[in-house]
């Protein structure tokens, strides 16, 4: 039984049937489904740097998977474009078209809706517009850091952005929207006042937009983040296709925060201590009463070689105070002893053990 990308890209040759060789005529059925996976994928709100690379690896794999992926491509233009241009073809062919884009552009819509709405000029063919596409992938910019770094970032409209140890976001620019995915890790925004270009976010399944403010995300997995405001005021709104059976929307002001979760959704957080939440901006570590493995969860972000526990480790105290986490051998030594451990430095990690006798 065809699938449904089979029946799409059936219907696909018989709308662009021209005359000339077409890719399809070469090509084998996994390499078009694929390709088509592909282009959903790079566009999800959840993709990573590993997906990229992976797509990478697939693309320069094979002829085949290059010419699959410019039919994809094709497709996706044909699906998409007919949905927000119909003034580009007559109604017969709209009509004809229709059973064929329906479905595709349902799956890709989410991804590219707020590329194509920006677009003005309606008069396009539809070579020019699938160009217009390949530029507005190639001028996403990213920007990461290493793990235990700090790095700033200063944008175009005068944004800024801090990036925490081992984070990275991608940043889009249009006419009409700036939109930055944090694809990992943490970022401080002070945005620039812009009423007519809103200023959105996106981190797992939701959206962060900026009502001109400072705030900090802190994105803890694929599908949960920590929002902290700082200044100003933002919305925070989970997107559509979340677990929760009804996206909602919050408003948080100045010294506010609330944790994200694609099962349980927007929890606003109560008493948040905002100088421990942003400490990092300044190269510091704050514990209140933290636990040892509470510490070490928070050191290891700073780690390459991470911290382990040894044998028969385990601590009813608890730490407080001021690590540095930019010197870090300086805080490993400091929440050792804090802990009335021994630090040893190992081949792959720092092992934390009892003390010998």
């Amino acid at each position: 039984m065809p699938t449904e990308e089979h029946a799409l890209l059936g219907a696909g040759r018989d709308m662009k049937n021209t005359g000339k060789n077409s890719p399809q005529e070469i090509l084998d059925g996994p390499a078009i489904e694929q390709a088509l996976g592909w282009v959903v994928r790079l566009r999800s709100e959840r993709v990573t740097e590993a997906d990229i690379e992976a797509f990478a690896d697939w693309l320069i794999a094979s002829d085949q998977h290059k010419l699959a992926w410019s039919q994809a491509l094709d497709t996706w233009e044909t699906a998409g474009v007919l949905s927000y241009m119909p003034d580009l073809l007559p109604e017969a062919e709209l009509q004809a078209a229709a059973p064929f884009h329906h479905s595709l552009f349902k799956l890709l819509r989410r991804g590219f809706a707020g590329f194509w709405r920006s677009l003005t000029t309606v008069t396009a063919s539809l070579a020019v517009v699938a160009l217009a596409v390949l530029i507005f992938q190639d001028n996403g910019q990213t920007y990461s850091s290493a793990v235990g770094e700090y790095k700033q970032v200063r944008l175009e409209d005068g944004s800024l952005i801090e990036l925490n140890t081992h984070s990275s976001v991608m940043v889009s620019f249009s006419d009409s929207l700036r939109e930055i995915e944090l694809v990992r890790g943490e970022a401080f925004f002070t945005v620039a006042s812009n009423k007519a270009k809103p200023f959105i976010v996106h981190v797992g399944g939701a959206d962060v937009q900026a009502l001109g403010t400072a705030f900090n995300v802190y994105r803890q997995s694929a599908d949960s983040a920590k929002v902290h405001v700082i200044e100003g005021v933002v919305r925070v709104s989970e997107t559509e296709g979340s677990a929760v059976s009804a996206p909602e929307s919050k408003m948080l002001v100045a010294d506010q925060a609330l944790e994200f979760s694609g099962t349980t959704g927007l929890t606003e957080l109560p008493d948040q201590n905002l100088q421990q939440a942003t400490a990092w901006r300044e190269g510091q570590i704050l514990f209140t009463s933290a636990s040892l493995d509470e510490a070490m969860r928070v050191v290891n972000r700073y780690l390459e070689h991470k911290l382990v526990l040894g044998d028969g480790v385990q601590s009813a105290h608890k730490v407080s105070g001021i690590f540095s986490s930019r010197e870090r051998e300086t805080t490993l030594m400091a929440l050792a002893q804090a802990f009335d451990l021994e630090l040893t430095r190992q081949a792959n990690n720092w092992l934390l053990s009892k003390p010998n006798p």
